[in-house]
């Protein structure tokens, strides 16, 4: 798995920020209720969630994190339209003034979890339905759900 480390690493600093350049306000999403300002600060607040600046309970039972685990961090399709595991489904209220200034955040938040990721490797944050997952778990996610949005708003092609 340490070459899908590096290529998941490399994926999220350098391949990253060229597809974020991409998106535009004009984009609709291929699924879901999400603008593309909307999903942009949601991924802000996944990346918060994984470094545990922002905790969320875990939904799911124990005896099935292994499995959910598993499917979480495989680069492989995600389930469409997933309810939020805090019940909020609506949209939030923004809170970035802009979609330029949101793509920023994300970048931002990525460089951040990166680094922090470097230096903590054993930290463990709770994923709402993998349950507690590493640095190096959480860093498989994190592609894994980027992908899964960029998809979403037809930056890059579904897998096939």
């Amino acid at each position: 798995m340490d070459r899908e480390l590096e290529n998941t690493k490399v994926f999220l600093s350098k391949e990253l920020p060229g597809l974020l350049e991409k998106l535009t306000t004009a984009h609709q999403p291929n699924w879901g209720l999400m603008t593309s300002h909307h999903m942009l600060e949601h991924l802000i607040v996944v990346y918060k969630m994984s470094i545990g600046r922002i905790k969320l309970p875990i939904i799911t039972k124990e005896e099935d994190w292994p499995r959910n685990k598993a499917y979480l961090v495989k680069d492989s399709a995600m389930r469409r339209n997933v309810p939020s595991p805090t019940g909020k489904n609506d949209l939030q209220p923004l809170r970035t003034a802009s979609l330029d200034e949101a793509r920023q955040k994300v970048l931002k938040e990525t460089t951040s979890f990166l680094a922090f990721a470097e230096a903590e490797p054993d930290f463990i944050a709770d994923h709402p339905y993998g349950g507690p997952m590493n640095m190096k778990e959480w860093m498989l996610f994190h592609r894994k759900h980027i992908k899964h949005h960029l998809i979403q708003f037809g930056i890059i092609p579904d897998y096939e």
